[in-house]
C-alpha cells in the first residue's frame, strides 16, 4: 500500500495521470518506438575481379578475327638456347616460372610469356611478326615492308604475299603485330605463334 501511494505521487509530481507509470512495464517502455534499419552495402567489387580469375590479359588478330589471350604465370617460354638439329623436334622451350607475374616483367632476352588461348592452349611468342601484303602490293612486296620501317626474312608462301619480318621475342612481337593489323597499311598481321607440337 506505501509502495502504491507512493508510485502515484511520483506520477502527480510529473503530471502524469495516476496509473500510466504503473502500467508501462520495461517491455511496453519501447512499444511505440519505430525502428528503421540501415541497410548494409554490398562489399566494393575489386574492380570487377573474381577470386582466382587471371588478370593478365591480351588479345590478337586472326586475320580479321580479335582473339582473346590470358598470360600464364607458372610458365615461360625460353628460346634464348637454340635446340641442336637433334633435339630440335623434342625439345620444349617451356620452364616453370619461380617468380609468378612479378617475373614476368623482367623477363631474361630470348624469353617470353606463355600465353593460354580461350581453349587453354599454350603459346608463345619466340620472335617474328607473320605480314600478309595486299594484292596490288605483292610485286612489291620487300620494298613495301621496308617502307613501314620492317626487315623481311621469308616469304613463307608460293604467292609471296605472306612474310616474316623481324621482331623480338616475347611481348614486343605481339604489340607489333597488333600495331601492323590494326594501322590498315597491310591486309593483316599476326604474331609467329610457337606452339606444342601436336603428336600423330
Amino acid at each position: 500500500m506505501k509502495h502504491a501511494l507512493s508510485t502515484v505521487c511520483a506520477a502527480l509530481a510529473l503530471g502524469m495521470p495516476p496509473g500510466s507509470a504503473a502500467a508501462q512495464t520495461p517491455l511496453d517502455a519501447g512499444a511505440g518506438e519505430v525502428r528503421t534499419e540501415v541497410p548494409r552495402k554490398a562489399a566494393p567489387d575489386a574492380g570487377g575481379i573474381k577470386p582466382g580469375q587471371h588478370t593478365a590479359s591480351a588479345f590478337w588478330y586472326d586475320g580479321g578475327v580479335r582473339r582473346a589471350l590470358r598470360v600464364d604465370p607458372a610458365w615461360i617460354a625460353d628460346f634464348a638456347t637454340a635446340p641442336t638439329a637433334a633435339s630440335a623436334k623434342s625439345r620444349s622451350p617451356l620452364k616453370r616460372s619461380i617468380g609468378g607475374k612479378k617475373a614476368l616483367e623482367t623477363l631474361p632476352a630470348g624469353a617470353s610469356p606463355v600465353f593460354r588461348d580461350t581453349a587453354g592452349s599454350p603459346r608463345a611468342l619466340p620472335g617474328g611478326v607473320i605480314v600478309r601484303l595486299r594484292d596490288a602490293d605483292r610485286q612489291q612486296a620487300r620494298e613495301r615492308l621496308a617502307a613501314a620501317g620492317l626487315v623481311p626474312v621469308r616469304a613463307i608462301d608460293p604467292q609471296e604475299r605472306s612474310w616474316l619480318v623481324e621482331s623480338p621475342p616475347g611481348l614486343p612481337s605481339l604489340e607489333l603485330a597488333n600495331r601492323l593489323h590494326e594501322g590498315g597499311e597491310f591486309e593483316s598481321a599476326e604474331p609467329n605463334w610457337w606452339r606444342p607440337r601436336t603428336l600423330k
